[in-house]
Formats: C-alpha cells, structure tokens, sequence
C-alpha cells in the first residue's frame, strides 16, 4: 500500500492500440502473455516466472536477480472489462520495500481501437529529502520503462494474430 501521505511518484501514460478492447484486454490481463510484451525485464535483467496460473487474482510474476533471489513480485489483484490492476512489491532504494501500484484503464474508442492509460503511484520509502531525490532519479527511469511498456503492448497486440478463448 502506498503510504499515508500519499505518492510522490504518480502519473498516468497512454496510447491508442489498433485492436479491440477484448484483445489488448487478453494481452494485458495474461501475465504470460505480459511477459512477452513488457520492457522490465530486459531493463531490470531479472527473470520472470509466474506463480500461479497467470489470470487469476492471487496469481504473480516473480522477479529474480541472476543469482536466484527474489527481488519483487507484480501481483494480479483485479481483472475488469475495462480494467486490470496489479500491486507490486519489491526493493527500492538502499533494498527498502516499496509497493507500487500499477492500474491499466481501456477505452474503447470504436470496435478497432482502444486506448489504454498506465496509471502509477508509488513512494520511496525514505526519509523526506532522501525521499524527494531518490524519487527523481527513480521517476524518469521508471516513466520511460512505462512508455516503452505502452510501446510494446501496442506493437505485440498489433502484430499478433487473435487468440482463440480458452475453454
């Protein structure tokens, strides 16, 4: 959860995808397909598994560092038409925890386009000037990585071919 007073770090990123609500809503709510798509663990070199079966609320994308330990987990907490909602934990600044959140909101514009907003709040769980500096440096690195994130969702969802529903 995001500390009482509140998060330095918020913003919200968007991008319009030239696909259906239904299927940027599939790529995003799928933390395998997720993984496919996303900038962070290239950006982080961490490796990513998922634990559970990757749709279910409860179900996480773990995060480990080369040597095999864990160093974060995004986990699935809600899954609406219009909506998915991940909550994070993992270590921020001097191996402190921090618990960002991470909410994807779909527009539908039309029955071919959508556009989807990344909204994001977290705090640095430091002191205040520690705070304020370590969120600087932290927020222009994690902004860009979000956008490249949007920038990936879109190319993988507009190049894929539809997935059939599983049964």
């Amino acid at each position: 959860m995001i500390e009482a007073n509140g998060p330095a770090m918020k913003w919200t990123e968007s991008i319009v995808v030239a696909r259906p609500r239904e299927q940027v809503h599939a790529a995003i709510a799928d933390e395998h397909r997720l993984m496919e798509w996303s900038a962070w663990p290239k950006a982080t070199g961490f490796s990513c598994a998922v634990d559970g079966d990757g749709t279910s609320i409860g179900s996480a994308i773990v995060f480990r560092d080369r040597a095999g330990t864990e160093q974060g987990r995004q986990l699935l907490t809600r899954v609406a038409t219009d909506r998915v909602e991940y909550r994070l934990r993992n270590r921020g600044p001097f191996g402190r925890e921090m618990t960002p959140e991470v909410d994807f909101r779909l527009e539908a514009l039309d029955d071919t386009r959508t556009r989807v907003h990344l909204d994001f709040r977290a705090a640095a769980p430091l002191p205040p000037g520690a705070r304020h500096l370590a969120e600087a440096i932290l927020g222009r690195r994690v902004r860009r990585l979000h956008v490249e994130d949007l920038e990936g969702l879109k190319a993988h969802v507009e190049t894929s071919r539809p997935r059939e529903p599983e049964k």
